[in-house]
């Protein structure tokens, strides 16, 4: 069996994720991986230096797209999730796009910056910025033009994570459950940097968890099954307080998929707010 050499392994490798639309690699081949946050951290905004590789170059085939990830402050963001894509996001998708529109995704690190390689098609391409923590942000981007390099600072300032427990009538988490948080009409939620395009509702996960990424400000939450039976409605004054938020459906009806696990804390309220000391 032939064993091919590291260097040849190693070039191939960097050709193929170039292709891809994943981050261009570093030119100095002894360059240290980006410093990034751990996957149970929250996204920071941080202030100590962080060093950054040098990027390659595009191409005659690629355009290089280079953004740097700053708030009001000028403080790096950490933990975005940023996503560079060949189509313009409808409303409904402002949050997780269609798969096909895609190139590349990258989780900012520590030092803020986000890079990708594009094939060169001269079409216009968008950065979209959001995950937990932050309301989506789409950015317009140059076309993809041969050998161009678009590098350019974006202001975001990281928002605070709503999370919600659905319980039905006995104190089980539910899943599939459908959650919807919006502003009370007339409040006035605090403004944050972001797009205006972002859905109102979600579905809970597996565990009968969800979570939203909103301002402090008057809300009204409203959670059905996956039916959309069993409705139940309140107003609540959000102030960013991390703590899960229970919400607890009236009648057995609305309990459509229960897992079988008592919630951590229980109570005979609709929504149960647990805040810390």
């Amino acid at each position: 069996m032939k064993h091919r050499s590291p260097i040849i392994i190693a070039t191939l490798a960097a050709l193929i994720f170039a292709a891809c639309g994943n981050p261009a690699p570093p030119v100095d081949p002894n360059a240290t991986i980006a410093e990034t946050l751990r996957p149970d951290e929250a996204p920071q905004a941080t202030k100590a230096p962080t060093k950054m590789s040098k990027i390659a170059g595009p191409d005659g085939q690629s355009s290089l797209y280079v953004v740097h990830l700053r708030n009001q402050k000028d403080l790096a963001i950490a933990g975005a999730r940023t996503m560079l894509l060949a189509n313009r996001p409808a409303p409904e998708y402002m949050r997780e796009p269609r798969r096909r529109d895609v190139i590349a995704t990258y989780k900012s690190p520590k030092h803020g910056r986000v890079h990708f390689m594009a094939t060169a098609d001269s079409q216009p391409k968008y950065l979209l910025i959001t995950g937990n923590g932050f309301e989506p942000k789409l950015v317009d981007l140059k076309s993809a033009t041969p050998g161009a390099t678009d590098e350019r600072t974006v202001k975001i300032e990281i928002t605070p994570i709503c999370t919600m427990l659905i319980l039905d009538h006995l104190g089980y988490l539910c899943d599939n459950a459908l959650v919807t948080m919006k502003p009370k009409p007339g409040s006035k939620p605090m403004r944050v940097i972001g797009s205006g395009n972002v859905g109102k509702t979600q579905r809970a996960d597996d565990s009968g968890e969800v979570k939203f990424t909103r301002a402090v400000g008057t809300y009204i939450v409203t959670a059905s099954n996956s039916n959309y039976k069993g409705k139940v409605e309140k107003t609540i004054e959000w102030d960013g307080n991390p703590d899960p938020i229970e919400v607890r459906f009236k009648t057995p009806s609305a309990a459509l998929h229960p897992i079988k696990t008592r919630a951590a804390h229980e109570g005979t309220a609709l929504f149960l707010f647990k805040w810390r000391g």
